[in-house]
């Protein structure tokens, strides 16, 4: 076999599909990889996405729940606080609270 045989051979089994078509084939095979790689990785990203919302959304709720449970307790110690007797050395004890009523009364009938 001479050179130009070869050549001839050569180009045309390039030119006739076999290495052009490879060379485009592969090419193609490698963005289809490449989308699909991004694909991935968007699912990927979006149920990390979903999964903190949820974990964010589960706190939100519990952070709510133990403000109302302290606004709760609050109001109770203050309740306390207003039935609590001052007068601690003597047997007739008294709420503050009724001199506060009394005190109360006294400003309304004037």
């Amino acid at each position: 076999m001479d050179v130009p045989t070869l050549l001839t051979t050569l180009l045309t089994t390039l030119l006739s599909g076999g290495g052009v078509a490879g060379f485009m084939q592969y090419k193609q095979n490698k963005k289809a990889k490449e989308l699909e790689n991004d694909k991935t990785a968007s699912e990927q990203w979006r149920a990390l996405y979903e999964e903190q919302t949820k974990t964010a959304q589960s706190l939100r709720e519990k952070l709510h729940e133990a403000r109302e449970n302290l606004a709760k307790e609050k109001q109770q110690t203050l309740m306390c606080r207003f039935y609590v007797c001052e007068k601690l050395d003597c047997t007739d004890r008294e709420p503050p609270h009724t001199e506060i009523m009394k005190e109360f009364k006294q400003y309304t009938e004037k």
